[in-house]
């Protein structure tokens, strides 16, 4: 590094400061990705960070009543623990998931676009409560997003 740094200053004296502001900008964008190779499930806190998103969105949802309808035959304890244990997965935490495929546990709810969307809402708004980047939100988003046609209508 300190040989690559001479020779930038041997060869562009007139110009030193901008060729070490654009090495210093090199090392800061490599340094961030290296940094950045931690997974989404490390980014929300792990288990912990997961439990705390996961009973602030049961909260949003209990207080949203044209979803909680959805909910009403639902053992809320035990959805609490498969959605930490899906969320867990799903992000690639090493837990094990122990409850239905989302299409299996979503059959006959018959849930619109629009449930989705406010779920998805309440999901965010639990990560923003646990002040979790807009890029590791979007990161577990992406990975939920595929689920969409198991989950609704049907």
């Amino acid at each position: 590094m300190m040989n690559l740094i001479r020779r930038i200053n041997q060869h562009s004296k007139p110009h030193r400061f901008p060729s070490i502001a654009l090495l210093v900008g090199l090392v800061l964008m490599f340094t961030a990705c290296a940094s950045s190779n931690t997974t989404v499930y490390e980014q929300l806190g792990k288990t912990e960070g997961i439990t705390l998103i996961a009973d602030n969105f049961l909260t949003n949802i209990a207080n949203d009543k044209l979803i909680r309808h959805h909910f009403e035959q639902t053992d809320i304890a035990i959805f609490r623990q498969r959605f930490i244990e899906h969320l867990c997965v799903v992000t690639g935490g090493a837990c094990n998931y122990q409850g239905e495929t989302m299409f299996n546990s979503h059959q006959g709810l018959n849930i619109t676009q629009a449930d989705f969307d406010a779920i998805v809402g309440h999901l965010i708004a639990a990560m923003k409560q646990q002040n979790i980047p807009i890029s590791t939100r979007n990161a577990l988003l992406a990975k939920l997003a595929p689920m969409y046609s198991d989950i609704t209508y049907h």
